[in-house]
Formats: structure tokens, C-alpha cells, sequence
């Protein structure tokens, strides 16, 4: 069966989870100067593509984005673009031969409503899952310290699901603190998101754009407030 086009995951309430690892899982940024690299290449796509990007996370051997774009049909253009330059860099600094990502990238839609922030939440915590910091705004390649801390990443776009949290900066900053450390209802739909990640509905529509059957639920039907996320200090 041919592979369905990205552009038919698209509505407007979407961003997509992009990600990619190095091929075996090996490392594809050797340091701080292969991440540097990458986010000017993104900073330089972003531009290209009127790409807004929410959260993102660096680790050694795979990467987390979390974006929306002026034209959805343009995710493939966009990695392809990114993750081709990126192997160029690797060539001409690492005297590297050959291809370091692992297959085709990944790149689950998101509903902006509700979804966005825990899928936003996963990307950040994914260093101190790792066991690489106490704290995931401590860590120097993600977007988590700009949230939780305020500090300004020029790369990261207004993200309005975050700014509706509170009025003030800096009860904002420490509701996303307590969110980062804390539990999310959601975060096993965010792990195991697969082509689409949202509620219910949100995937029976996107399965139809899809020309998929819709996904049938387990059980008897949740209630509404047991979806809720409550994101306070």
C-alpha cells in the first residue's frame, strides 16, 4: 500500500511532532558545535518556510520538533531540506561518508488545543528521562529553559497555548516549572502517539482525511473532566 500523503494529516488545529535518530541509534551531534549547526540550519529554514517553532529538544542521537507551518503540505520539503544540510555539515566538519539518519522521519500531527503543551511537556523532559540533568531547564538544548525560566530563544515562535496560562510572565514560568516536574493524564497518548495525537475526535478526522478506518475506543466513554490537564504551581 503507497504510503498516504502528509498533507492529508493536516487541519488547521494541528502542529506536528517532528523527530529523526542517527542511523543504529548512534549519535548525531558529536558536541555543542554540531547542535549550534543544526539550530542555524533550522533558524534557516524557519525563515524559509514560515515555520513557527513551539518547543524542541537536541539530544545526542535523536531530536524532538515541535512546529507549525504556513503550508502543512510543506513538512516533507522542509525535513528533507534540514536533515540533507545537516549531513553536509557532518561531511565537511567530520570528514563523515554516508548517511547518519535513521530511515524516514516521524511526524505525528498534534490538536494545537489541549495537546500542544503535553507534547511540548514530553519534548522538554526528555533529558531528565535520560538521566542527563535534575532539572530539564538545565539543560542547554531545548526550548524548556525560555518556558520555565523565561529565557529568550529567538528561534521559538509566541506559543498561544502557553501564553493563556496566565497573565503575568512569571506565574506563567511557574506553572510550566510544575508542569515539567509533575504528571500528565495525557503523556501515554503523547509516547504512543503514532499519525495523529488529540482527542477522540480530532483522530477520527484526521483517519477520514486519511481515508483510514476510525479508530474505535475501549470501553466505556471517559468523562470530559477526566481528559482535563490542570497545569498550576
Amino acid at each position: 500500500m503507497s504510503r498516504v500523503p502528509r498533507r492529508l494529516q493536516w487541519s488547521s488545529e494541528a502542529a506536528f511532532h517532528l523527530m529523526d535518530r542517527g542511523h543504529n541509534r548512534e549519535d548525531v551531534f558529536a558536541d555543542d558545535d554540531d547542535r549550534r549547526a543544526f539550530l542555524g540550519l533550522l533558524e534557516r529554514y524557519r525563515q524559509r518556510f514560515g515555520l513557527r517553532v513551539f518547543h524542541y529538544c537536541l539530544m545526542s542521537n535523536h531530536f524532538h520538533l515541535l512546529v507549525q507551518l504556513a503550508d502543512p503540505r510543506d513538512v516533507s520539503p522542509l525535513m528533507a531540506g534540514l536533515l540533507r544540510a545537516y549531513v553536509h555539515h557532518c561531511h565537511r566538519r567530520h570528514r563523515f561518508v554516508g548517511h547518519p539518519w535513521q530511515g524516514r522521519f516521524k511526524s505525528p500531527a498534534v490538536q494545537c488545543r489541549d495537546y500542544l503543551l503535553s507534547c511540548g511537556r514530553y519534548i522538554e523532559r526528555n533529558p531528565l528521562e535520560a538521566g542527563l540533568v535534575a532539572l530539564p531547564w538545565d539543560y542547554a538544548w531545548s526550548s524548556a529553559a525560555t518556558y520555565a525560566l523565561g529565557q529568550p530563544r529567538p528561534l521559538l515562535a509566541d506559543n498561544a497555548e502557553y501564553l493563556a496560562l496566565s497573565a503575568e510572565p512569571a506565574a506563567r514560568q511557574q506553572h510550566w516549572r510544575a508542569f515539567l516536574l509533575g504528571g500528565d493524564p495525557r503523556e501515554e497518548k503523547v509516547r504512543r502517539g503514532d499519525w495523529a495525537i488529540g482527542d477522540d475526535e480530532f483522530r477520527v478526522r484526521a483517519c477520514r482525511e486519511r481515508g483510514r478506518p476510525a479508530p474505535r475506543g475501549r470501553g466505556r466513554p471517559r468523562q470530559a473532566a477526566a481528559e482535563s490537564v490542570q497545569i498550576s504551581p
